[in-house]
């Protein structure tokens, strides 16, 4: 008997704490699950339903949407001064989305990063049962939520050179070895580069940030690849160039070597045309132009001013030609010739003058050709005025 109610007994034991153990394994198989659905980014109850689930991912992506709009994409701070709350315009325009679906909506912890234009943000979601929270990283330029945090490669063997032919105007060739979309990625390619000048070395960030824009490089090639890119537009002088490489994420490297070179020579500008209609205001409206209707009989002088930022010496020759329209002939009758001739000179910030079409009555039509005295190689720069000259031109239109 007393084996028998020692045996009841223990088994009454054994089972109790069976139970125990069977419902802390249930305990803890339901904390693992909330804490890893809290910790996916997804939701911390687990009777979410797909419609709660759509709704937060929509007012996700329209918090994106919202930041960045607000933020100019990405110009300016979205966040107060402290960088700890959103501005309460943002807040509330999203509250009210989320108000009007029937759940309640906050925002925690923001913090703003002003070098890789994005904010991170954590979003409590509920609609009083279900509690979605997690905390986003968003792009402010796009607006996207970001995935991917590993920034690209370094780029390290960047080099700067002078362009060596007569094309373009204050070209410089760059060249590096393209990097991976993430470090170590042998396999990928980045997304654009961030090409940044200076007339010191760009040391760090902070230098590069302060040094001139040139702009932004896309269409980067698979990682290891050899890039060869040209960049114009630059002044004369001896320039120090700096490569950031950026992700699709927007997530930034950090800054390349510098290198400087000085940009290729610049054609001669001619600018500031008109042609004036000395006696008449038959059309008062286009005297400032370098077309121009007149009169037959009427004096005509066209003026202009040319200068060479490499502070060349520069020649000029002004085409013209006279133009009758007759039945069923083209607008290009006439031979060009040379009208004007300024030879070998500084004439920057002069205004020179063609004054001998005068008492003709017929249309005329004109054009520039300008050369310096460089070599680039072995020629100079040259420049038609109109781009397209002869097929392009001015005109000077005379009528009865």
């Amino acid at each position: 008997m007393k084996d028998k109610v020692c045996f009841k007994s223990d088994t009454s034991a054994q089972i109790i704490i069976l139970s125990g153990f069977v419902i802390a394994i249930i305990v803890l198989g339901m904390g693992t699950v909330l804490y890893s659905a809290a910790n996916s980014g997804q939701q911390t109850s687990i009777l979410q339903s797909d419609r709660a689930y759509n709704i937060f991912e929509n007012i996700r992506e329209e918090y994106g949407i919202a930041l960045s709009v607000s933020s100019e994409k990405g110009d300016i701070d979205p966040f107060n001064v402290s960088n700890t709350t959103i501005i309460l315009e943002f807040e509330d325009r999203m509250k009210t989305i989320a108000e009007s679906h029937g759940f309640v909506l906050n925002f925690t912890r923001y913090e703003y990063f002003s070098d890789r234009k994005r904010g991170s943000v954590n979003i409590l979601f509920t609609d009083g049962k279900k509690v979605f929270n997690d905390t986003v990283i968003y792009c402010l330029v796009t607006g996207r939520i970001i995935y991917d945090t590993i920034s690209p490669g370094n780029i390290t063997d960047l080099e700067a050179r002078t362009y060596p032919w007569c094309e373009g105007d204050g070209v410089v060739w760059l060249n590096w070895t393209a990097v991976g979309d993430d470090d170590y990625d042998d396999d990928t390619s980045a997304d654009k580069y961030e090409v940044r000048y200076s007339n010191s070395s760009i040391k760090n960030l902070n230098d590069f940030e302060n040094a001139i824009s040139w702009g932004f490089i896309y269409g980067a090639l698979k990682n290891g690849s050899e890039e060869n890119r040209f960049v114009y537009d630059i002044d004369p002088g001896n320039w120090h160039f700096a490569v950031r490489v950026y992700d699709e994420a927007g997530n930034p490297s950090n800054i390349s070597n510098t290198f400087a070179a000085e940009p290729s020579g610049w054609a001669p500008e001619i600018y500031n045309i008109t042609a004036n209609n000395e006696t008449s205001t038959f059309t008062k409206d286009d005297l400032d132009q370098p077309n121009l209707f007149a009169k037959k009989g009427d004096n005509v002088t066209i003026q202009f001013q040319v200068s060479d930022r490499d502070n060349d010496n520069v020649t000029i020759r002004l085409m013209v030609r006279n133009r009758t329209l007759l039945p069923n002939e083209s607008w290009d009758n006439g031979d060009w010739f040379e009208g004007g001739n300024w030879s070998m000179g500084n004439y920057s910030d002069q205004i020179l003058s063609y004054n001998n079409i005068t008492e003709i009555n017929e249309s005329w039509d004109y054009y520039f050709n300008v050369s310096d005295n460089s070599t680039c190689p072995t020629d100079p720069k040259m420049r038609s005025v109109p781009s397209g000259a002869p097929h392009n031109y001015y005109w000077i239109e005379k009528f009865i």
